[in-house]
């Protein structure tokens, strides 16, 4: 029987066909325009410290507040699609509950192929006053006309959605995501992590990964990232708390490598192994090992049902949840500060 927390990880059939067909549409666009202004996208840019770029433009990164480092919420699911401007509504009252508990921002990690639409991300963003960071990259089953593509044109793509913008929409990225399902990782992933390296050192964007940390994936995506040699300070590896190897993620953070809290709630899930006080009991581990400057927080949400139901806090499990377990456990106000607001600003800032 498949659990609560597997059908969370896997696609509907419909979902996937929605997704994939509206990725080579988009996909196919994105190549026509990039290199049809192929001068201006190796044209080098100037990157501007201490600035992260939002859906509503440029933020000085000391503005970035008490930040979320991983949700979705430039997305709108399927069932929702044919009624634009209720899901508006809906994201715009969750944003305003998270503003209202003190949220500042939140980087939406939701990639072309995952059903990215940077437009309803800048409606929400606009009418909730909360500051969201868009990302380029990609998620899953690339679609054939990104996957057949050599290394260098997918940097190019990451590059252009970064510096001139996503589509003609002229919204532009924040954060690089990518992803492998596991410590295997196929060519086309291979292909995907290098390229996302290249468009980190050419712009001075971060990358926030996902990874399967109960494999230890964490660290092959590591060798990638050192082949290519892009500092640890620019990656963040996330879901690394779907693991009880403490010592494996001490090790990343060693390294110099930022992890990703934020699946805390998929402890919440129907028979789940690994209780969800027990996966913020990692977060005290890493900071009593003096790995407090490694963390980012986070829910990995987006307002879709079955999330909704195994999650009624959404963007709010952290302030409602994990940040007060912290404070009971010992974590002290200073390193929650430094978790959910200076981690933040040091880590999306571009360099």
């Amino acid at each position: 029987m498949v659990s609560a927390l597997e059908t969370l990880h896997m696609m509907t059939r419909r979902e996937f066909l929605v997704r994939t067909s509206a990725a080579g549409a988009f996909a196919a666009q994105s190549w026509q325009c990039a290199h049809a202004s192929e001068a201006n996208a190796n044209t080098p840019s100037v990157v501007r410290g201490g600035v992260v770029q939002t859906v509503l433009g440029p933020l000085d990164a000391s503005k970035l507040g008490f930040t979320l480092s991983h949700e979705h919420i430039c997305f709108i699911a399927p069932e929702r699609r044919g009624d634009r401007a209720n899901a508006v509504a809906q994201m715009v009252d969750k944003l305003q509950a998270a503003r209202d508990a003190g949220i500042d921002s939140i980087v939406d990690v939701t990639t072309f192929d995952a059903g990215r639409d940077v437009r309803f991300g800048e409606e929400v963003s606009r009418k909730s006053g909360v500051q969201v960071v868009a990302s380029t990259g990609q998620h899953f089953f690339a679609p054939e006309s990104l996957d057949a593509r050599p290394v260098e044109e997918i940097t190019e793509l990451f590059v252009r959605e970064i510096e001139q913008g996503i589509a003609d929409t002229g919204i532009k990225a924040g954060v690089i995501k990518v992803a492998a399902r596991s410590e295997v990782m196929t060519p086309a992933e291979v292909k995907i992590f290098k390229a996302a390296a290249r468009a980190c050192k050419a712009t001075g964007v971060p990358i926030e990964t996902h990874t399967n940390a109960r494999r230890r994936a964490g660290e092959k995506q590591a060798e990638i990232f050192a082949t290519e040699e892009v500092s640890p300070d620019r990656v963040s590896l996330g879901h690394s708390d779907d693991t009880d190897d403490v010592t494996y993620l001490v090790g990343l953070a060693k390294r110099g490598y930022t992890l990703g809290m934020d699946h805390a709630f998929y402890g919440m899930a129907p028979g789940a192994k690994v209780p969800w006080q027990r996966r913020v009991e990692y977060i005290k581990q890493l900071c009593d090992a003096g790995c407090v400057d490694k963390i980012l927080l986070s829910n990995d949400w987006e307002l879709d049902a079955e999330r909704e139901r195994l999650n009624p806090d959404g963007l709010l499990f952290g302030t409602r949840r994990t940040i007060p377990y912290l404070q009971q456990i010992g974590v002290s106000r200073r390193d929650l500060q430094l978790i959910t607001v200076e981690n933040p600003k040091r880590f999306f800032s571009r360099r």
